[in-house]
């Protein structure tokens, strides 16, 4: 996705930097949650509420801080790094929702008639 968000972007005009550390965003999210994930499964039931809500808070805050200082440094570069993290992350969730959603054919008798 990374790399598709720096081959629109050089397409469009727009900056190819930008559009890359948008995309490469994703990334650090994908990694931040990950890892609150395994510490959330590591500890208690308390524990594990405070990971993963610290784990959400961090991953906001990552994007949102990141976001903004593109925005304050290089405002024309703002849109490219927006569109490209919003192209990964819609990525990353469709790739989420395929991986849980399981296999269709595995309960037949389950499905509703």
């Amino acid at each position: 996705m990374t790399v598709a968000s720096a081959a629109v972007a050089a397409l469009t005009g727009q900056a190819v930097w930008a559009a890359t550390f948008g995309a490469a965003l994703v990334l650090a999210y994908w990694a931040l949650e990950a890892l609150a994930w395994r510490r959330a499964r590591t500890g208690s039931f308390n524990q594990a509420v405070a990971s993963a809500v610290g784990g959400a808070m961090a991953r906001l805050a990552l994007v949102l801080v990141s976001l903004v200082l593109v925005g304050v440094l290089a405002r024309p570069a703002f849109a490219a790094a927006a569109l490209g993290f919003l192209a990964g992350f819609t990525v990353y969730l469709a790739v989420r929702v395929y991986a849980f959603t399981g296999d269709p054919t595995s309960s037949p008798g389950v499905r509703s008639q």
